[in-house]
């Protein structure tokens, strides 16, 4: 069984790179093979300077989309993922929004969507992390309800789904590392293992 952790953040080590390694760590102690994906590391394209290449199969006169003009590392991301038995997405909140990084990734799967492993997908698991203070940020309520619709999006079954308000905290979560507080350590695991039991049950 394979888990993969999506960091979603344009910090190298941010706290969502924290949170992802901490599950991964969990789900290796118990026999799962396992690679954190830290966006930081990748390039991650918007939508530009295209032709609708992804929509031709809708024009009457071609039927068949053509390959999407970006090269970059959207498509061996998704690729990747899709080879998963277990999905973990962790999220942070820029400026009340979902990371621009997160938005390019998943529009541009609409070039290749059609070709992911659906049967596959359907006898999977994903579970998310958002970290948000609604009550901090203009926009950060919404957060929560976009980035669920977004797993649930991915064909697999959802498991679990944890808002993380930094601002209950005392630990500074710009400078300092939200995984040291005892409390996000707890849930990080409950949901963890709920993943891992639903997966296996799944599975079998």
């Amino acid at each position: 069984m394979k888990a993969i952790a999506l960091a979603v953040s344009a910090r190298k080590r941010g706290n969502c790179y924290d949170f992802a390694k901490f599950a991964l760590e969990r789900l290796t102690a118990n026999g799962v093979e396992t690679e954190l994906i830290n966006f930081f590391d990748y390039q991650i394209t918007p939508c530009q300077h295209c032709a609708y290449e992804c929509l031709q199969h809708c024009d009457p006169h071609k039927g068949m989309d053509a390959p999407c003009p970006i090269a970059d590392d959207v498509r061996p991301i998704w690729e990747n993922i899709w080879s998963s038995e277990i999905l973990l997405v962790f999220v942070p909140t820029y400026g009340g929004m979902p990371p621009a990084l997160w938005l390019a990734f998943s529009q541009r799967q609409q070039a290749f969507f059609r070709e992911a492993p659906r049967d596959k997908l359907n006898k999977s698991v994903v579970s998310g992390v958002v970290q948000a203070s609604p009550h901090q940020s203009s926009g950060a309520s919404w957060i929560p309800s976009f980035m669920s619709d977004e797993v649930k999006g991915m064909d697999r079954k959802v498991v679990g789904f944890e808002v993380i308000n930094q601002a209950e905290f005392e630990t500074d979560y710009i400078f300092d590392h939200l995984i040291n507080e005892q409390e996000i350590q707890r849930r990080l695991e409950f949901m963890t293992d709920r993943t891992l039991k639903i997966a296996r049950e799944i599975a079998n």
